[in-house]
């Protein structure tokens, strides 16, 4: 065992210096503190480890008034430390000793240890060197699916956004349209209104229609009567036949009247107003011939040569005088009907007008009914179109996120591929190097 010794010590020196060249040791340096510490930093710069941070004492906070007297000795415990914390299944525990008092055996060991551990973790990083290189080739990829992603969760904002203007134009035009049937629903009230007030005016025209019919039927009745009392007029005197004349003339204008009147009553048949305005002028026609009838039955009573001549003649002047109040009364009855005519045509003018603006009236409801209805249309449409809109706008909105999750799952299977072939690929390397060292050993 003794001999074997110097053997295996001087095989370590050999791979040693040949992996230092530049700090070479040889078997006198395993037993000076220097060189060994010197040789532990080499390894430890191999290893990654930072030189600074094991020679630098604690921090401040972590410091007590004792440290001063072992200030000298924080790089030995710090490295004792790093040492103990990279062999944990080495059952012994390293101690300062072992560098303040160092023997060939002792630094051979712990030198030994460190360096194949330096060799199995350069080996296992080799191993892994092309997977590290294969994974931080996709960084590429994964930006550009991050770019992708952030891409997506913009245009998902920019969705959300424009869904939020649309529920807004929405709301806006529903509130158009609640305004647009408020102001339909007064338009067809006002419509109503009208309507009930034309209605309300045939309903007098049709009064006034009956009336005028009543009254038809009484002038007929008055003139056959008048006809009737012509026949049965007979006068023997001619003075009397003269007069009677006269007064067939003055009945003649009255019929004239008449038949005047009853043109103008064809004119304002939906006038019950003027109707009534007239009604006093045929009472007033009425006692006319009355007073005719009157007169004739005088006549008449002359013819039965009841009376003398004295009192023919003073009867006949009383006729005289009578036809002349009838002939003022006719004038009189001339000029009343003229006013009632005038003011028909004045009533006739005013409701001709008063038609007039309510059939203009009707038209424009009809027409405001009628754009109102377009309107409504047009915002159904635009509704129906916005519905349809924001119907797009789900599918894509699910179709980006079904996109996303199938990225996202594509990139974690990779990952964890990825992942076990690089730890399967650790543990074969693990396990190469420990049969390596195994064999070294042997």
């Amino acid at each position: 065992m003794d001999n074997n010794q110097p053997l295996t010590v001087e095989n370590f020196i050999s791979n040693w210096n040949g992996e230092f060249p530049n700090y070479s040791l040889t078997i006198e340096d395993l037993k000076k503190p220097h060189a060994l510490m010197g040789a532990l930093l080499q390894i430890f710069d191999r290893l990654g480890i930072d030189r600074d941070a094991v020679l630098m004492p604690p921090p401040e906070e972590s410091r007590n008034e004792n440290i001063i007297y072992y200030w000298d000795l924080l790089p030995v415990i710090n490295m004792t430390r790093v040492i103990n914390h990279l062999m944990p299944q080495v059952g012994a525990k390293i101690n300062i000793t072992y560098f303040l008092q160092p023997t060939v055996i002792t630094s051979h060991s712990i030198l030994l240890i460190l360096f194949n551990l330096m060799l199995f973790n350069e080996d296992k990083l080799r191993d892994i060197e092309p997977y590290e290189k294969e994974l931080f080739s996709k960084t590429d990829q994964v930006k550009i699916l991050e770019d992708r992603k952030n891409r997506l969760l913009e245009l998902l904002n920019e969705q959300a956004e424009e869904k939020g203007k649309r529920a807004e134009r929405l709301e806006k035009i529903e509130h158009e349209i609640k305004n647009y049937e408020e102001e339909l629903k007064h338009e067809n009230e006002a419509l109503d209104v009208e309507k009930q007030e034309l209605e309300a005016i045939l309903n007098e025209n049709r009064q006034t229609e009956i009336i005028l019919e009543q009254k038809k039927t009484q002038r007929d009745t008055i003139f056959a009567e008048i006809e009737k009392k012509q026949a049965l007029r007979v006068y023997d005197a001619e003075d009397i036949k003269a007069q009677v004349e006269q007064a067939a003339q003055n009945v003649q204008e009255a019929e004239d009247k008449l038949i005047s009147l009853r043109a103008t009553l064809m004119q304002k048949e939906n006038s019950l107003k003027n109707l009534q305005t007239i009604k006093p002028n045929l009472d007033t026609a009425n006692n006319l011939l009355h007073d005719i009838m009157k007169h004739s039955e005088s006549l008449k009573d002359y013819e039965s040569g009841d009376l003398d001549s004295e009192s023919k003649e003073g009867e006949l002047d009383v006729l005289n005088t009578e036809l002349s109040e009838l002939e003022v009364q006719l004038a009189e009855l001339k000029v009343a009907r003229e006013e009632a005519s005038k003011k028909r045509q004045e009533s006739h003018a005013k409701r001709q007008q008063e038609r007039t603006l309510a059939q203009s009236n009707l038209r424009e409801a009809e027409e405001k009914d009628r754009k109102c209805n377009e309107r409504s249309k047009k915002a159904l449409q635009r509704v129906q179109e916005i519905k349809e809109l924001t119907t797009d706008y789900e599918h894509q909105k699910t179709k980006g996120m079904e996109e996303l999750i199938e990225i996202k799952e594509k990139f974690t299977l990779n990952l964890k591929s990825i992942e076990e072939a690089l730890l399967k690929k650790v543990l074969e390397s693990k396990e190469k190097i420990e049969e390596k060292v195994k064999n070294k050993k042997i």
